[in-house]
Parts: structure tokens; C-alpha cells; sequence
């Protein structure tokens, strides 16, 4: 009677112990998404040059094109994420062809984002643009680990999961990493998770 006595009193101190964590578990499972991440604005630019980096003397440098950049600033609430994914939608007009709009899908992962505030950005090479025609709109999803935490897109007005209404096109949408500017403004950015070679 006495072991059974003990043990029921085990159990239930156990159960305390737990219960506290459980709710705490819970509570962090139960909070908006929106708390934890916030886009602040996207800002996007047809016209930026391809940045120009010291050559060996004698080198002469062609004339620089014009790439398409969309940059987010976005802010984070938990003092670590360990990783966010930026999903980017880039409607281009087409100019010839059958379709009259082009959708263009590139994500970005980032990774040890501490809490503040942050960028990221995508970019559409100058031979796209010139073979597909000018951007109309952009959307970008900020997910982590499969969760949507945010989006929004610019203009903001139809639909606001406008580009599941398109075909995406990937492979034509660059983050930093893929393009000249990888080493422009390099501590703006966040750093970003290697892809695998599937």
C-alpha cells in the first residue's frame, strides 16, 4: 500500500514538471504567424546597372546592361530564426506569343536571422527582361518550415494569391549569390542556405 502510495506520488510530480513545458510548447505553436515575421515594403527597380568591379589593367569594359531587382525589407520578432524561404513571383508582359503574361519563380533561403531588421532581394537577368518584356508586378511569401508567416505583393490590389492563377517559370529568377551584386552591400543581407545538388 505504502509502494503504491509512492508511486502515485511520483506521477503526479511528474505531471507537474511537464505540464508547465507543455503549455509553454503549446503557446509558441497557438502564436500568429504575423507576429513573427513583417514585411515592411518591396521596392522595385528595372533599371540597375551591373555593378562595375576593378579590372586588370588593360581590360576594356563592355557597356553594362540594365538587370531587374526587387528588394524586401522585412523585420523578425524571435531573438534567432534558424531559417526563413523567400518565395518571389515576377509577372513580366510578354511581347510576342501566344501568352500575355510570363510568371517568374525563384525562392532564397536564409539562415541564423537574429531578431531586427532585414533585406532581401531577387533579380531578373537583362536578357530576360529584353526577351520577355517589362515586370508589371511582384508577390513574395515568406515561409519557414513549410509555414506561411507572410506575403504581400505590389500593387496589393486583386487577388492575394494572384500568381497561383499562372504557370511559374523557374530558373529566371536570381538571388544575390547568382548574380554580379553577390558582394554588394554583403552585410545588408542575411546569410544564404547552399543549395543541394538534387
Amino acid at each position: 500500500m505504502k509502494r503504491a502510495h509512492v508511486f502515485c506520488l511520483s506521477i503526479a510530480i511528474v505531471a507537474i514538471l511537464i505540464l508547465p513545458f507543455s503549455s509553454i510548447v503549446s503557446a509558441q505553436e497557438a502564436a500568429p504567424a504575423g507576429d513573427q515575421v513583417r514585411i515592411r515594403k518591396i521596392t522595385p527597380n528595372s533599371k540597375v546597372l551591373t555593378p562595375e568591379y576593378q579590372l586588370v589593367k588593360g581590360q576594356v569594359l563592355s557597356q553594362t546592361r540594365n538587370w531587374f531587382q526587387v528588394i524586401v525589407d522585412y523585420e523578425t520578432a524571435p531573438e534567432w530564426m534558424d531559417d526563413l524561404t523567400f518565395t518571389y513571383y515576377i509577372v513580366a508582359e510578354s511581347k510576342t506569343g501566344k501568352t500575355k503574361f510570363n510568371l517568374f519563380r525563384g525562392d532564397v533561403t536564409y539562415v541564423n536571422i537574429q531578431k531586427g531588421k532585414h533585406k532581401s532581394d531577387m533579380y531578373l537577368h537583362p536578357s530576360t527582361i529584353a526577351r520577355f518584356g517589362a515586370v508589371q508586378r511582384v508577390g513574395v511569401v515568406i515561409s519557414s518550415q513549410g509555414r506561411v508567416l507572410a506575403m504581400e505583393s505590389l500593387p496589393s490590389t486583386g487577388s492575394p494569391r494572384w500568381w497561383e492563377q499562372l504557370t511559374p517559370l523557374d530558373g529566371y529568377a536570381l538571388n544575390r549569390m547568382q548574380t554580379p551584386f553577390a558582394m554588394m552591400y554583403f552585410d545588408d543581407y542575411e546569410a544564404i542556405k547552399p543549395t543541394t545538388a538534387k
